[in-house]
């Protein structure tokens, strides 16, 4: 579950800053989820645009795990809390894992 952790928030990082499409998410996420995580995708674009030195930061350097830290909350739900870097940016990705029907499903991502 570490290892499955780690490559969704990664991706979900890539997808937020816009090196992927929302289309490697859909197996691994609810519907709510990507809405989410698309309308955080088109603000984070938008700001992006008018602020360049935050694009250079954030936009060119790969994503980096540094730490993972997972609680279950019941038999069927988990939170995962992960640690990444871009460059000298620390992002803490905290995700919300949900077994539904059979398999793990993120039911809630938060990036920053």
């Amino acid at each position: 579950m570490a290892m499955a952790s780690c490559r969704l928030a990664c991706t979900a990082t890539d997808v937020i800053r816009g090196k992927l499409g929302l289309s490697h998410l859909n197996r691994a996420m609810t519907k709510p989820c990507l809405d989410r995580l698309q309308t955080m995708q088109y603000l984070l674009d938008a700001h992006m645009l008018t602020h360049p030195e935050l694009k250079a930061k954030l936009c060119y350097l790969p994503v980096v795990p540094t730490f993972i830290d997972g609680t279950n909350i019941s038999k069927d739900t988990l939170e995962m809390a992960v640690f990444v870097m871009i460059g000298k940016e620390d992002i803490r990705v905290n995700l919300k894992l949900r077994f539904i029907g059979s398999r793990w499903m993120c039911v809630y991502a938060d990036l920053g």
